[in-house]
């Protein structure tokens, strides 16, 4: 009885389990989550990387993994499911979650690319992925999908200060300002972003937007030193000068040692005033506050600008110095190391190393306006006209408020499309005694000389020009009577310099009196072989002008001369020249010199000092009994010269329309002890871009021959 009640206790229980699907299914998935639990307890990276798991495997494991934040582990699991699942939108979410957590926002493109594509109107999606293609450098790609998630109104603070920083990449100035306006009224932003703004905005000549968003700042932050000081930026990158010297002194009442002030007040003394040495001072100022530990942004700038004025005063040795410092302090800094490679090149006058080392310092800092306008004026140096004019273009495009520029750019222009006219009139009245010898030549009593000109030269390429000059001139030999003269001289330049330049003349000249007309012509030719190293090549046939034995004798000669000419350092060159002459009456000359120029001072005032040793070798006199036109024999000579020049101009640089004057002393010793003294002035003037005058003067006596002669000449150019 007992044993057959319990079977049929047992066999109503079964049924009611079976019929009642609730009990049947609850035990079901009891049993299964237990063999799932006991089967992910045994899937681990080991057997992942052994090959032994199947795709749900490695999905689970993947899956686990960023759950726990094992982030290398879940990218080396995405990076297998992904491929497997290119189009599972979970999975393509968990992974750019992971590769954003490794920090390699480059993976999350593609994902983001195929996720926006399925999704192009979830606004959370597009501000995700622009995220990422900012991360990447994709501003344009970012800046489509802040435009989408941001125009939807689902953007956080943080997302539209992204969505502003982009704006300002994609020079969009004005939705970038709209934006970092609407933060700063929600107070939404960080003081110190809305000035970096401001500083983006100035970089791109953008000044009127950095205004509006400084008003912004302004009202945002009263007062503030750093609105302040980008706001005394502006007006100095504007040429503002007034306005910058008030924000200035405005800052420094705030905080007296405030180092943009400082700048702002040194760069001003500089650029403004030409008040060196306020400038150098202020600079010597930052670069020695807290000078043990401090690596400012404003002491570099001091270095670099200190370093500039000494080379504009043409103090080489203390801007190297000056360069030399600053890079020990900041060895790094490879703008500042480029920067001292070209200003010394450019110190030393070379000009092929210098172009070189300014390329590689613009590469650098492709905008950096003393490079530019630097290579603009060797340019110019080297009439290398479009170039030049192409550099301050550039310079010009980012700074179009830089005067010194654009008066440059326009006179470069003129040189290199405008033809010139040259005029001028010349007297010289020598009075001697008869047989009188200075430096070699044999002067047959007093003599005057006046002549007139007027030349033209003709642009046909920026290297390639034509010449005509008609010429009339008069001589009256005491003793000898009266000769006029007219020519007409036609020529061609070819200028390519440092490389070469050739230059070839004709003239015909139409004598009076007994003396017959002339055919007499150059051609000459210079280059620059070796850096700093110049040679000079010369043939002519020329009239003899000695005196009135050459003239009224018909004689020609023959020249052929070079030079070669070493100009080191800018303080010092030194040359040496050969020359060989062959006369029509069958005598000939041999002339050698050298000479070396002591630079003293450069500048506004400049001095030069120089010494001459010149021989002077002569064939016998041949065919001229009683009073030949040179000495003959061999003899030598000694010439000392001090030569100075004094710019009345604030500012000096290739361009500027100048007036200076020069003024020169020299002494020359000859044999049986005379001394010819010389004293020569000359007065320029640019009245304008297109016209110049040239005013020069000249009185020559000696010590033991009965001479001396005076020299006047006045000369007018003109572009047209």
């Amino acid at each position: 009885m007992k044993s057959h009640s319990k079977f049929f206790l047992l066999t109503i229980a079964g049924l009611v389990i079976i019929a009642d699907p609730q009990v049947s299914d609850a035990r079901t998935k009891k049993a299964s989550t237990v063999q799932q639990t006991s089967t992910n307890k045994n899937i681990s990276m080991e057997l992942f990387r052994a090959g032994s798991l199947d795709r749900l495997q490695i999905r689970t494991l993947a899956e686990n993994s960023l759950a726990t934040g094992k982030f290398q582990d879940a990218g080396e699991l995405f990076d297998k499911l992904i491929v497997w699942y290119p189009n599972d939108e979970k999975i393509l979410r968990q992974a750019t979650r992971t590769y954003l957590e490794l920090k390699n926002a480059e993976k999350t493109i593609p994902l983001y690319a195929k996720l926006v594509q399925q999704h192009p109107k979830d606004s959370y999606l597009s501000l995700e992925a622009a995220k990422a293609y900012k991360w990447t450098g994709r501003f344009a790609e970012a800046l489509k999908l802040y435009d989408r998630g941001v125009g939807a109104g689902v953007a956080s603070d943080m997302v539209v200060n992204e969505y502003a920083e982009v704006l300002l990449i994609e020079k969009q100035y004005s939705k970038a300002t709209a934006r970092y306006q609407e933060l700063l009224e929600k107070n939404k932003i960080k003081r110190e972003n809305a000035v970096n703004a401001v500083y983006k905005l100035a970089d791109a000549s953008e000044y009127a937007e950095a205004e509006k968003l400084l008003i912004a700042i302004e009202k945002r932050f009263p007062g503030d030193t750093q609105a302040l000081q980008a706001k005394a930026n502006i007006a100095l990158r504007k040429n503002d000068f007034p306005d910058a010297r008030k924000i200035s002194s405005q800052i420094l009442q705030q905080a007296p040692d405030n180092e943009q002030a400082i700048l702002i007040n040194a760069e001003m003394a500089s650029w403004e005033d030409n008040d060196y040495k306020l400038a150098l001072a202020e600079y010597d100022k930052l670069i020695t506050k807290n000078k043990s530990g401090n690596k400012s942004y404003f002491k570099e700038i001091a270095y670099r600008e200190k370093a500039r004025i000494l080379g504009w005063l043409a103090k080489y040795t203390q801007a190297l110095a000056t360069y030399d410092e600053a890079i020990k302090a900041y060895p790094n800094n490879k703008a500042l190391k480029t920067e001292a490679k070209a200003k010394r090149e450019y110190f030393r006058g070379s000009y092929r190393l210098a172009v070189k080392a300014y390329q590689e310092w613009l590469a650098v800092e492709p905008k950096q306006q003393e490079a530019l306008f630097d290579l603009g004026q060797m340019y110019m140096q080297a009439n290398q006209w479009q170039k030049a004019a192409a550099t301050y273009d550039q310079l010009l495009a980012n700074a179009p408020e830089h005067r010194q520029a654009a008066m440059a750019k326009e006179k470069t222009t003129l040189y290199a499309s405008n033809p010139i006219v040259t005029t001028g009139a010349e007297y010289l009245k020598v009075d001697a005694k008869y047989g009188s010898v200075i430096d070699g030549s044999v002067i047959n009593g007093s003599y005057s000389y006046s002549g007139l000109y007027t030349s033209l030269s003709y642009p046909f390429k920026e290297n390639l020009s034509g010449l005509l000059t008609i010429n009339n001139q008069s001589y009256d030999f005491e003793g000898y009577g009266s000769f006029n003269k007219q020519s007409i001289t036609a020529g061609v330049e070819y200028k390519n310099l440092p490389n070469g330049l050739i230059r070839a003349a004709y003239t015909f000249n139409k004598n009076h009196q007994e003396v017959s007309d002339k055919h007499t012509g150059f051609i000459e030719a210079e280059s620059e072989p070796l850096n700093n190293v110049h040679v000079n090549a010369v043939v002519r046939h020329e009239e003899v002008m000695d005196n009135a034995n050459t003239f009224k004798g018909n004689i020609t000669r023959d020249q052929w001369k070079g030079r070669v000419l070493y100009t080191g350092y800018r303080a010092w060159h030194l040359g040496a020249d050969y020359a060989s002459g062959n006369y029509s009456d069958n005598n000939t000359s041999i002339t050698k010199g050298a000479d070396i120029t002591a630079h003293l001072m450069s500048g506004i005032r400049s001095l030069h000092l120089s010494y001459r040793l010149q021989n002077y070798g002569f064939s016998d006199i041949k065919g001229i009994p009683h009073y030949p036109y040179w000495k003959p024999n061999s003899f030598t000579t000694h010439t000392a010269k001090l030569e100075g020049k004094y710019y009345f101009n604030n500012e000096l640089f290739n361009g500027v329309n100048n007036t200076y004057v020069t003024t020169a002393y020299q002494a020359s010793f000859e044999p049986e002890g005379n001394i010819a003294h010389q004293v020569h002035a000359a007065l320029h003037h640019d009245w304008s871009n297109r016209l110049s005058t040239v005013l020069e003067g000249q009185y020559t006596w000696a010590t033991q021959a009965d001479y001396q002669d005076k020299l006047l000449k006045a000369q007018l150019q003109w572009f047209f």
